[in-house]
């Protein structure tokens, strides 16, 4: 569409950072323990980064992101979390160190 208005318009990209993709398999030990404290069983992948890549990566700490609130909800302008999100968050990490403690 730029370039309808103006042949000399176009965009230039400079890649500065950049990490690597977290790929856990669904039947890794850390997965299961996930999906047993969060009290769910489904799971998915989405194309957004984290840190958790980089765990994997570099120093093969085996890696999941969960946390309240819905993907479909994060990272827009009227992102939101229901506090019914955040207090079955709250329980999950209660749980986790119950998990760790034992």
């Amino acid at each position: 569409e730029m370039k309808a208005v103006d042949t000399r318009a176009h965009v230039e990209m400079d890649v500065f950072a950049g990490f690597a993709g977290l790929d856990t398999p669904p039947q890794a030990d850390i997965v299961s323990l996930a999906k047993h404290l969060s009290g769910r069983n489904d799971h998915s992948k989405v194309a957004y980064g984290t840190e958790a890549g980089l765990f994997a990566a570099m120093a093969g700490v085996p890696a999941v992101v969960l946390g309240p609130g819905s993907i479909t909800q994060a990272h827009k302008p009227d992102e939101f979390i229901e506090i019914s999100q955040l207090e079955s968050c709250l329980a999950m990490l209660g749980r986790l160190i119950a998990h760790c403690r034992a």
